[in-house]
C-alpha cells in the first residue's frame, strides 16, 4: 500500500541479534546500514529468548548492558528491548505485528545477513515478515543467496532496485545492501578469552571492560 505523505514519515531499521557480546561486526556493520539507507537512527534489537538457537551464555540484563556500553561509541544507534520483556519465544512476526500497531504506515526494515536470510524460511510465520516490513539483506563478498525454492520467488518478486524505491511504501520490498566485512565473531572472541587473551580489536573497549569485570565466556 502507498500513501502520498510516506516521504514524511521517518523509516524505522531494525536490526535483531543475540548480541552475546555486541563486538564491532554488529556495530560496525549495523552502522554502514543505517548510513546508506539514510536512516536517522537504526534499532538495535536483542532477542530474548532465541527460538532458533541455543540460550546465550550471558544473561539478557548483561547483553543490555554491554549494548548499552556499546552506544557509547555508537550514538546513532538505538536500543528496543521490548524482545526481552516478553515471555516465552522472541518471534519476530510478533515484534512487527507490536511496531505496525503503533505506527501503521511507516515504513519498517528489517536488517539480516545473508546465512541468516537464507534460512528465513523457518521462521514462524515467515511469510507475514514481508507483509509487516521491508526486507534488507547484508551482503558481504563470499555470500551467497542460497534460498529454498518458494523462498525465492518470493525475493525474487519482491526485489527492489534502490533504496528510494523501497522506501516509498511502508512493507513487501526486497534490497540487498552491501557491506563491508568486519573481522569479528561472538564464537572467535569466546574462544580468545577461554584462551585467557585480550580480543580487544573486536569489540569496544568498555564492553570488554564489562566481560572482564564479570568474567563472562570463561568458560564453555
Amino acid at each position: 500500500m502507498r500513501h502520498e505523505d510516506q516521504s514524511l514519515i521517518e523509516p524505522l531499521g531494525l536490526f535483531g541479534g543475540t548480541f552475546d557480546p555486541v563486538h564491532y561486526g554488529h556495530l560496525r556493520c549495523a552502522e554502514q546500514a543505517r548510513q546508506k539507507l539514510n536512516l536517522k537512527n537504526l534499532s538495535l534489537l536483542p532477542v530474548g529468548i532465541p527460538p532458533h538457537r541455543k540460550t546465550p551464555q550471558a544473561t539478557i540484563r548483561q547483553r543490555l548492558e554491554m549494548l548499552k556500553l556499546a552506544q557509547l561509541e555508537f550514538p546513532l544507534l538505538d536500543i528496543d528491548e521490548r524482545e526481552t520483556l516478553r515471555s516465552g519465544p522472541s518471534y519476530m512476526v510478533d515484534t512487527l505485528q507490536e511496531l505496525r500497531a503503533q505506527t501503521p504506515h511507516r515504513p519498517i526494515l528489517l536488517l539480516m545477513g545473508q546465512d541468516t536470510a537464507n534460512q528465513l524460511h523457518s521462521w514462524y510465520h515467515w511469510e507475514q515478515l514481508f507483509v509487516l516490513s521491508h526486507i534488507v539483506i547484508l551482503t558481504r563478498p563470499g555470500a551467497k543467496a542460497e534460498y529454498r525454492q518458494d523462498l525465492a520467488k518470493l525475493m525474487q518478486w519482491r526485489l527492489s532496485p534502490d533504496v528510494p524505491s523501497l522506501l516509498h511504501s511502508e512493507a513487501g520490498g526486497v534490497l540487498h545492501l552491501d557491506v563491508s566485512p568486519t573481522d569479528a565473531s561472538a564464537t572467535t572472541i569466546k574462544s580468545i578469552i577461554r584462551l585467557g587473551r585480550s580480543p580487544s580489536s573486536m569489540l569496544p573497549a568498555a564492553v570488554l571492560d564489562y566481560i572482564n569485570e564479570n568474567r563472562l565466556y570463561v568458560q564453555v
